[in-house]
């Protein structure tokens, strides 16, 4: 490469500069001879340029140009030629001529070296470069500037990127043709297909700018997991498969920012951003089951259905195509109250899978997507509240039955911090717990109560018997005395003589004591972070988490 004389004679064009001001203000502008005489004409050797790896010191580009007009004597002429990257944030490369010497010359390595290096272009992409070369005439009177450019793409070397301007699936499990996939998210750059796949091979053939390339396993005959797989891009001619195990009809999604491939068989996992129920069973709207609280991948809903049809539409990345039904084809039972497996299929094939709502009523469904089961309860297997019974002294009620619908924290973790108001249901005045701190039940079993929520407090607090610790709690049925029925730990406790304490470990299920004895003055130590809180009042169990 020729190199320039960077900046040579800045003396001279100072003076010039200096001079072209002084005459603009004290001199009329000759318009005429002022006139842009536009003579330059710049000749690159090619309009797309692919640079080659294997010929680093080969000329890969040359620039042209030629003189501008000649205005005489009386003028020096000054040529500034500069370099950009069209969307690059760096600097523009800029040199000055005056030698006469109207040429540059690059090297596939130089111009690799200056697209990469300097203004920060990819390998293995296409690039648009604006080439300008402007003279400037310093005389007696002021002469505008004549400016060429020319605008050249070049493809670098290199590693390929993940990019594509046509994504396909293709392979043996595709058949003669490969397949287009279809832009999903285009921020993202996340590609899918859904569709039938014959037992074979397959991958995914890249179109783009010139380059013909495919996505696949890193390793040869890859087999393909429910999970994302790690992929690589290469020539099309080298690039590895993945092999499909069986024909099946199979999502897939090709994720180009991660760099991830995913082979799903339509039944083998549920993936859902969202649940819905539909049918003639539910009417013109769907109605969407809720995550619990406990464990996320359990959906629930709980109301009123009438007689006919109910399948669960499935959203995904946006769409429905998918929906969950009865496994077997034309059994519509649903199995009142009995766990059963679940099948998926197209939207588009329900009018042949779905349930049959038998009657009006009440229903609860509960879904576990990752063990892909459901429960349809009717009014008559629906699971039922816990219903206690103990002596409420504080009404004078003995024994006092309470259906369990709600459970508070009870104890110093908030140093006895109490709402202001009265019991609802009593109208007492209301003593020891916050609502904030509530567990709600279960959708999906009315025996289970959550807390999610803020961080719980954990104050120090002395107890009736001078023993001081942090963030003690346990659990009631009442808010406005400390006499009901309690969900307590497994601690040594006696009314009267002295309180007792269960270390808890984040995470690890502990043992519960129910009822209204001494497990009422038995207590849990909240775990530091704590902000999720589940009571098991069908296994008498706690957990103490963070989420």
């Amino acid at each position: 490469m020729k190199t320039a004389h960077l900046y040579r004679n800045l003396g001279l064009v100072a003076v010039g500069i200096m001079s072209m001001l002084v005459t603009s203000c004290e001199e009329d502008i000759d318009n005429t001879a002022s006139r842009n005489h536009s003579e330059i004409e710049l000749t690159p050797s090619g309009e797309y340029i692919k640079l080659d790896e294997s010929k680093p010191n080969e000329t890969a580009f040359t620039l042209k140009w030629s003189t501008a007009h000649d205005f005489g004597e009386d003028y020096i002429t000054t040529y500034k030629y500069e370099i950009q990257l069209i969307g690059s944030d760096a600097e523009n490369i800029k040199e000055f001529d005056d030698d006469g010497e109207f040429l540059r010359s690059y090297t596939n390595r130089e111009m690799q070296e200056m697209l990469v290096d300097h203004f920060g272009l990819t390998t293995s992409t296409i690039g648009e470069v604006l080439f300008t070369v402007t003279a400037n005439f310093e005389g007696p009177r002021l002469t505008v500037p004549d400016i060429a450019t020319a605008t050249l793409k070049f493809k670098t070397y290199g590693p390929k990127q993940y990019k594509a301007d046509i994504l396909y699936v293709g392979g043996t499990a595709v058949g003669d043709d490969n397949v287009k996939m279809t832009l999903k998210d285009e921020t993202n750059r996340i590609y899918s297909y859904e569709g039938a796949l014959a037992a074979g091979k397959i991958n995914f053939p890249v179109d783009y700018a010139d380059e013909l390339n495919a996505i696949g396993p890193e390793t040869a005959d890859a087999s393909i997991t429910t999970s994302e797989m790690a992929s690589v891009i290469a020539d099309r001619t080298e690039a590895n498969s993945w092999v499909i195990p069986s024909a099946a009809t199979y999502r897939i999604t090709v994720n180009m920012s991660k760099q991830t491939v995913k082979i799903v068989e339509a039944g083998a996992v549920v993936e859902a951003d969202q649940l819905f129920l539909a049918g003639s069973a539910v009417g013109g709207e769907q109605i969407e089951m809720v995550q619990t609280f406990e464990n996320d991948q359990l959906y629930a809903w709980r109301g009123e259905l009438k007689a006919g049809s109910l399948y669960i539409p499935l959203t995904f990345e946006g769409e429905q195509a998918m929906a969950i039904v009865p496994e077997i084809v034309d059994n519509h039972d649903i199995e009142d109250g009995q766990l059963a497996t679940f099948g998926q299929v197209l939207i588009s094939k329900v009018d042949k899978q779905y349930w049959t709502i038998p009657s009006d009523g009440t229903y609860r469904i509960v879904l576990n997507k990752e063990e892909k089961s459901i429960t349809i309860y009717s009014a008559a297997t629906d699971l039922k509240p816990l219903t206690v019974s103990f002596n409420n002294t504080e009404l004078g009620k003995n024994p006092w039955s309470q259906e369990l619908n709600v459970l508070h924290m009870y104890g110093g973790f908030n140093s006895f911090a109490y709402d202001s108001g009265t019991d609802e249901e009593t109208g007492k005045s209301l003593k020891y717990c916050q609502v904030k701190y509530n567990l709600i039940q279960s959708t999906a079993n009315p025996k289970v109560f959550v807390y999610k929520g803020e961080v719980l407090p954990r104050n120090e607090y002395k107890d009736n018997y001078g023993k001081t610790n942090s963030g003690w709690v346990n659990f009631s049925t009442l808010r406005y005395a400390n006499n009901g029925w309690f969900v307590g730990s497994t601690a040594d406790a006696i009314r009267n003589s002295y309180n007792g304490y269960t270390e808890v470990v984040a995470g690890k299920v502990e043992s519960a004591v129910t009822g209204q004895s001494n497990n009422r003055y038995a207590y849990f130590l909240i775990p530091e972070g704590c902000n999720y809180v589940v009571v098991n009042l069908e296994n008498n169990t706690v957990l103490f988490d963070t989420n």
